[in-house]
């Protein structure tokens, strides 16, 4: 499925940041350094012992993404399930927790064919790809490396699970995806998480709040939910106004920018 949705309801309550980036430099916001950020989520499935290949451990069974443009509008989705070629089916722990079956895939592309749609569909120009955490990254690089893909995706990742803690305020740390969207009031459907077009979902609402300054404004909620604020926290709400969280996200993004494209693959 390739779904263009520029006026999809979840997204609609964040008109009122989406053109309003935070200046990066004179006349250049944040997302205008590319032309989009496509935001990505899988879903894998383990793989048994007797027939791993390669110490590949997981096999990826859905893609999900979003594609924002350089104004920082919601522009398109992107899900497709992904057939396995070395588990035998879903397992039991991941159909449970994500509700995709064995049927569901046993039919689907393999994922050389997926990625070369995913690649397609983000288009040409100067794109970077936003995760969750940097384990997305890491499981496309060895999956295509034990079967020899070579996806045509971009080379320039972001992970802002990383920079997530410390704009909020929390120092180093690792935060789930669904505590970060309860913390920044994203209203997130437990039955619909850990599917990947839907996890990709409340990422780009995450990074959009992220890259306006919006995330600064709720951390009341995880300071009283911490037990209070740490020494040397303090920061202004006003998304207008210096934040030490924020001028980190933002010097995270002008390095990217002044650093060269390097290939995606294991650190």
């Amino acid at each position: 499925m390739d779904t263009l949705c520029p006026g999809d309801g979840r997204y609609r309550r964040l008109a009122h940041h989406q053109r309003r980036m935070p200046d990066t430099r004179e006349g250049e916001t944040v997302s205008a350094l590319y032309d989009c950020n496509v935001i990505i989520d899988l879903e894998f499935t383990y793989v048994p012992k007797k027939r791993r290949k390669g110490g590949l451990v997981t096999e990826i069974i859905e893609v999900g993404a979003v594609k924002v443009d350089a104004s920082g509008t919601v522009a398109g989705e992107f899900s497709h399930m992904v057939r396995p070629t070395l588990a035998p089916g879903v397992s039991g722990n991941v159909r449970r927790m994500t509700g995709i079956g064995s049927e569901d895939v046993a039919y689907a592309r393999p994922l050389g064919e997926v990625l070369e749609a995913l690649g397609e569909w983000m288009g040409a120009g100067r794109v970077r790809i936003v995760t969750w955490s940097d384990t997305d990254r890491r499981q496309i690089a060895r999956e295509c490396a034990v079967k020899g893909i070579e996806p045509s995706l971009p080379t320039r990742w972001l992970d802002i699970q990383r920079i997530y803690p410390r704009l909020m305020g929390m120092g180093k740390g690792c935060v789930s995806l669904g505590r970060a969207a309860d913390w920044c009031g994203i209203a997130n459907d437990r039955l619909s998480a850990h599917r990947a077009l839907y996890d990709a979902q409340v990422t780009t609402e995450i990074f959009l709040m992220m890259a306006s300054g919006e995330c600064a404004s709720h951390r009341a909620r995880v300071e009283a939910e911490l037990d209070g604020p740490k020494e040397g926290t303090v920061c202004s709400s006003s998304i207008g106004e210096s934040c030490g969280g924020l001028a980190e996200l933002l010097a995270t993004l002008k390095a990217q920018e002044a650093t060269p494209d390097v290939p995606a693959g294991d650190p």
